[in-house]
Formats: C-alpha cells, sequence, structure tokens
C-alpha cells in the first residue's frame, strides 16, 4: 500500500501547486490532524478547514511564496517529504529560504495527519522512521 500512499501525497501538492486548494483538500480525511506546532507558532488543528487555515496564515506572510518538493520517501502508512520555501516577508521585506519535513498518514486514499518539522533527521527520530 506504500506506493499507493505516496502517489496521495504526490497528487495533492500537484493540486495545490496548480492552484487548486479545495483539489488539494479532497486528499486529506475529514477528520485529519494538522500539527505544525514545530515550526509556526504552535498550530494545531483538525479537519480540511482548520488545515487550510493554518496553511493560508504562513502562506500569505509572504510576498511570491514558492516551495520545492526535494523528496519523498515512502515509510509504509507514512509519507515523508523534504521541502523547501522560498519568499519575501510583508511585513519585513526580507528574502527567505528555508528547508523543512513533512510526514503524511495516509489511510486508504485519505491523509490522516500532517505533521511539520525542522530538518528531516528531526522528522525521522521523532515519528521513528
Amino acid at each position: 500500500m506504500s506506493r499507493e500512499n505516496v502517489e496521495v501525497v504526490r497528487r495533492m501538492y500537484e493540486a495545490f501547486h496548480g492552484g487548486d486548494a479545495q483539489g488539494a483538500l479532497a486528499f486529506f480525511d475529514a477528520d485529519v490532524v494538522a500539527d505544525a506546532s514545530r515550526r509556526i507558532d504552535g498550530a494545531t488543528g483538525r479537519g480540511p478547514q482548520e488545515l487550510a487555515t493554518i496553511i493560508a496564515q504562513w502562506v500569505q506572510t509572504f510576498e511570491e511564496w514558492r516551495e520545492e518538493i526535494e523528496e519523498m520517501r515512502d515509510h509504509s502508512d507514512r509519507v515523508l517529504v523534504v521541502a523547501t520555501q522560498a519568499g519575501r516577508g510583508k511585513a519585513s521585506g526580507v528574502e527567505v529560504e528555508t528547508r523543512y519535513t513533512v510526514v503524511y498518514e495516509v489511510r486508504g486514499d485519505k491523509i490522516t495527519r500532517m505533521t511539520l518539522y525542522g530538518e528531516p533527521a528531526e522528522a525521522v527520530e521523532a515519528e521513528g522512521l
């Protein structure tokens, strides 16, 4: 099942990067847990709408925000994604580039949990991967 899980995550990113926020949210379970507490001001939420709010609040702090997926690693029911985001802060005007990691738990064809981390080693240790 793990290859299919990577495909679910890849398709979600394809929709998101293509500007289809609703299409991207369709890949998340109705009770998805979004844990960005290690990355975004302690933000956590449950459900697609709270997930969308967390992501929107973060992305909207930037001008010209962009994200590049470096790799996706298959870990059975979890998919580890290493990405780099960049942009210019709206308030500061400072160019920012940061690398981070997201671990997605997938059940069936839905993402049930999304947890953001810093470097991949942090995610690997915390998740026991």
